[in-house]
């Protein structure tokens, strides 16, 4: 009997310690501020009317005079049959990494597709594109169209 009410006894001891150590908070740990949104991620979409609901409601669903519309619904993002086929731009390199000397010497590894890594430096071309600058995990390309691109390297430092 002795036993069992030792047994009981440590059991309510550890059912009490669990339970504190339960509602026991830890503290969080310090984190860096996030980024949102900012001026080169806000991209302001088309405007478009607002949708007049009360008037669809107050519409006869059956009614025999009803047509069809002019122009069929499109979910947003859909194109219509007006719309312009956008231009289509180069595949972009990924950017393996960046080296930058202290006389001006600066090159990049980057890879285009499923082509092997190839080292370049300002000025050279990779595919349609050519190397404006290199920075520190970053670099400018543009094509002869113009379009400007800057690609950072995706995991730097690893």
């Amino acid at each position: 009997m002795r036993i069992a009410l030792g047994v009981l006894a440590a059991a309510a001891v550890v059912t009490l310690w669990t339970l504190v150590q339960a509602f026991r908070a830890q503290p969080l740990p310090d984190t860096l501020p996030t980024t949102i949104a900012s001026l080169q991620t806000i991209r302001r979409g088309v405007a478009h009317p607002p949708a007049d609901i009360q008037a669809a409601v107050e519409n006869d669903l059956f009614s025999s005079d009803r047509t069809a519309p002019s122009s069929p619904y499109r979910m947003p993002g859909e194109s219509g049959p007006d719309d312009k086929p956008a231009a289509a731009q180069p595949d972009k390199p990924i950017v393996l990494g960046t080296a930058v000397a202290t006389d001006g010497r600066h090159f990049a590894t980057v890879q285009l597709g499923d082509a092997r890594p190839t080292l370049v430096h300002v000025g050279d071309r990779i595919g349609e594109w050519v190397v404006r600058s290199i920075e520190r995990g970053k670099i400018v390309l543009v094509t002869a169209g113009g379009t400007r691109v800057d690609i950072t390297v995706p995991k730097p430092g690893i």
